[in-house]
């Protein structure tokens, strides 16, 4: 499963890059010094140039960085490293780390070693998301929303999902299936979390059969299919496509380089996840995974330095204020926008996902 610019990946490059240059946040220091390293497996922007020189400098550990992409291709290589683990920390995908955590590969995170907890926003700190039977399993760092992008010049800010269907518009949307399943689900009234479908899985199956169908018949509206943020970004600057769904990140640095272009959540709304750091189970350097995610919470300047490398909302606390206001505009969703989120449901997505899985392929051969 890909994970740019859907719920499977982030894009852009790991130096921080923005509208307004920051005095560099300093690291929280460890009680001592802790020569040796740590392995980290990361999206592009999670870790930025500058944070990296911070935090090596500071606490004497070298990080060992593999760029991934994909969640599935971390999961497989998990899986053939048999619990040698050749990573002390992985990023997954709040709806995702489920599959790591049932697999055995993830370590619960100690409370008492996560010093830097309270500097995460509240309503991420407690989401339910961050915990599976009963323990915390990872650190969220920055919270992903799946909309509406429009082209500005052709389209008033939409306020509905009814532009992406209507025939005026055929030939000019694009959108990855898996992601805008749930969308539409919950666009034709149907309930794209499956929460309520948990205990009626023959429910489930006749919702998106339905959701099927009618992307089915709605297909002549698709120019085409993507998989990855730079396609979306590369058909709204050719003029290929003016409607899409796209993901929060990829949309603002459209519209930051210039691009005139709007992001939206329509009236029956966008998902939202979150991405975030997990500790593999028995990471070989343990203390040094602590003091990086510690280092890695400590200050709001390092969160807008995450938000501008990579478009995404920061779950860092005091992060927004740092961000100019035509920043803000841009990366930031209104109250009224966030409130038409949902979130993927962690105990349903493993049924959920199976079926929309299957409904999508039969969608590209139809």
């Amino acid at each position: 499963m890909k994970v740019n610019l859907n719920r499977r990946t982030l894009l852009r490059g790991a130096g921080a890059t923005g509208l307004a240059a920051l005095a560099a946040p300093a690291i929280i220091r460890p009680a001592f010094a802790q020569a040796g390293e740590l392995n980290v497996w990361s999206y592009s922007g999670f870790i930025t140039d500058d944070f990296r020189q911070r935090f090596e400098e500071e606490t004497g550990i070298r990080l060992n960085i593999r760029m991934v992409t994909d969640q599935g291709e971390q999961f497989n290589l998990m899986a053939a490293e048999e619990g040698n683990y050749s990573a002390d920390i992985v990023c997954c995908a709040g709806h995702r780390f489920y599959q790591f955590v049932d697999a055995g590969f993830l370590e619960p995170v100690d409370m008492d070693k996560m010093t830097a907890w309270d500097r995460i926003e509240p309503e991420y700190a407690e989401a339910n998301w961050v915990s599976r039977n009963g323990e915390r399993w990872g650190v969220p760092l920055v919270v992903v929303s799946t909309g509406l992008l429009y082209d500005s010049q052709k389209f008033d800010k939409p306020t509905s999902w009814d532009v992406m269907f209507d025939p005026a518009n055929a030939g000019q949307t694009t959108y990855q299936i898996q992601d805008f399943f749930q969308i539409a689900m919950n666009y034709l009234g149907y309930d794209g979390s499956a929460a309520s479908y948990m205990d009626a899985p023959e429910q489930a199956q006749e919702a998106v059969n339905a959701t099927r169908d009618f992307l089915i018949e709605h297909k002549d509206k698709v120019r085409r299919y993507y998989d990855a943020a730079t396609e979306i970004q590369q058909m709204f600057v050719n003029g290929d496509v003016s409607l899409a769904q796209a993901g929060s990140g990829p949309s603002a640095q459209l519209i930051i380089d210039g691009f005139p272009a709007g992001y939206t959540i329509p009236e029956e709304g966008g998902l939202a996840y979150a991405y975030g750091f997990n500790i593999t189970r028995n990471a070989t350097n343990m203390d040094n995974a602590y003091t990086f995610l510690n280092a890695l919470l400590s200050s709001p300047e390092n969160g807008a330095e995450i938000v501008r490398s990579t478009g995404y909302a920061s779950v860092i606390s005091g992060t927004g204020e740092l961000l100019t206001p035509e920043e803000r505009a841009v990366l930031a969703l209104g109250a009224e926008e966030r409130a038409r989120l949902s979130w993927v449901d962690v105990e349903t997505a493993p049924f959920i996902f199976d079926l929309i899985d299957t409904a999508a392929e039969e969608i590209r051969a139809a």
